[in-house]
């Protein structure tokens, strides 16, 4: 894939995602809460929580430096995106459009209300409420991670099997 449909195809992605998840939130906080869900003895319950700082509400009050910073990692996953010359699984670009589609979607909420609205609370268990950008953003932080280690433990396999050809003749 070149350089230009990579890109075409990661905004597209982070686009729908975010039209995706910026309609279920409006769904969920318009219809929802209030008439069901809010029973503490679920696993899960929805309750709006207006949080004006980042994960955990860190950097509270900080609202146009966190919007700054979201635009600097899209930025950056652009100009890698356009610089890199390698081959980049399709998989891993969905993973960039989705992590880039919660960051885009909690900053925009951020510098349109001045703080992120998040609605989802695990009852199981003393967590912080969370949203479904949160959910992207995390979800396909956790498979780059794991997509990065696999794939050096594979190259290192590699080397390590291309080594012992070398020293015993396979």
């Amino acid at each position: 894939m070149n350089r230009l449909k990579r890109l075409l195809n990661y905004f597209g992605n982070a686009v729908i995602y975010s039209i995706l998840a910026f309609c279920l939130k409006s769904y969920i906080l318009k219809k929802v809460i209030g008439e069901m869900f809010t029973n503490t003895d679920a696993f899960f319950s929805l309750v709006l929580v207006k949080n004006n700082g980042a994960a955990f509400n860190l950097f509270a009050g900080f609202q146009d430096w966190l919007v700054i910073f979201a635009i600097v990692i899209i930025l950056a996953i652009t100009i890698y995106l356009l610089a890199n010359k390698l081959f980049i699984p399709e998989n891993f670009l969905m993973m960039l459009s989705l992590f880039t589609a919660g960051i885009a979607g909690n900053a925009i909420e951020r510098y349109t209300l001045g703080y992120v609205e998040d609605f989802i609370k695990i009852n199981l268990f003393n967590f912080p409420v969370f949203n479904l950008n949160d959910i992207m953003i995390t979800v396909a932080a956790v498979i780059i991670a794991l997509s990065i280690v696999n794939d050096k433990r594979r190259e290192i396999q590699e080397n390590k099997d291309a080594e012992d050809d070398l020293i015993y003749g396979d």
